[in-house]
């Protein structure tokens, strides 16, 4: 069932889009431009893009940005926040990422905030060789998401993601891991002034030595692993491990 084709809808950005402060962006989009060496001028595929939190934040920046993402709700919160922005700096498409993309030659291709594991692995394989299609000779890959290793240790201390939104709406994530399938099945719920509701989700987490595997597979190179998206080494600490994880890789 392919869930994810209803779940980023404008509830989704009513609640999740107020959870995502901008200085965090900013913060990420720095880490990026930093850790991908990044200038202005250079070729960006932003893909999923979301709500274009990023993209416009790169953009900004000088980078030349497409944003990609299937949900038409969240393109359209994409373009009315794309302030002064023009087409030639920054442009969003709505297309399936396990299919090819139009364009090539970018210089680098994103994937943030858990944004594979929706489906099967052959899922994640084919968005993985559509985004590397789209990249020139050596161009970068950067994947941040979660990893199966501080899932585990998350739910297993029965941590969950709870928080007040500004308007004073209380979000609650109530998740389980399933180890067999590698899946967290979890469902949202919310409760607030503009009103309540709940969300359900279904997300494999890989292993990070799996995830790897994956990447090479599609023609990647591993090139090194971080703590989310900046330029700090991801160390499998008791502090770190249960942090998001940021894989760098190069089109082979």
């Amino acid at each position: 069932m392919d869930w994810w084709r209803d779940f980023f809808d404008d509830e989704y950005l009513r609640v999740w889009g107020d959870a995502m402060p901008d200085a965090r962006t900013q913060q990420e989009a720095d880490g990026l431009w930093s850790l991908l060496g990044l200038q202005a001028g250079a070729r960006v595929l932003d893909a999923p893009c979301g709500y274009g939190r990023l993209s416009r934040a790169l953009a900004e920046r000088g980078a030349h940005v497409v944003g990609v993402d299937q949900s038409a709700a969240l393109l359209g919160a994409a373009e009315r926040a794309r302030g002064g922005l023009d087409q030639a700096q920054l442009r969003y498409v709505q297309a399936d990422l396990r299919q090819p993309v139009a364009e090539r030659g970018f210089d680098v291709a994103l994937n943030i905030f858990s944004s594979l594991g929706y489906g099967s692995e052959a899922d994640d394989l084919a968005v993985l060789t559509t985004l590397g299609a789209a990249l020139v000779p050596g161009g970068k890959l950067f994947i941040d998401t979660n990893h199966r290793d501080g899932a585990v240790i998350m739910i297993s201390r029965g941590i969950k993601n709870a928080v007040r939104l500004a308007d004073g709406t209380l979000f609650q994530e109530e998740p389980s891991f399933d180890p067999i399938a590698g899946r967290i099945d979890t469902t949202w719920y919310w409760q607030g002034p503009r009103g309540a509701g709940q969300k359900s989700a279904s997300l494999r987490v890989y292993a990070i030595p799996e995830l790897i595997a994956l990447v090479e597979k599609a023609g990647f190179t591993f090139a090194s692993a971080h703590r989310g998206c900046s330029v700090e080494p991801y160390r499998p600490a008791a502090a770190d491990l249960s942090w998001r994880f940021g894989l760098l890789a190069k089109k082979k």
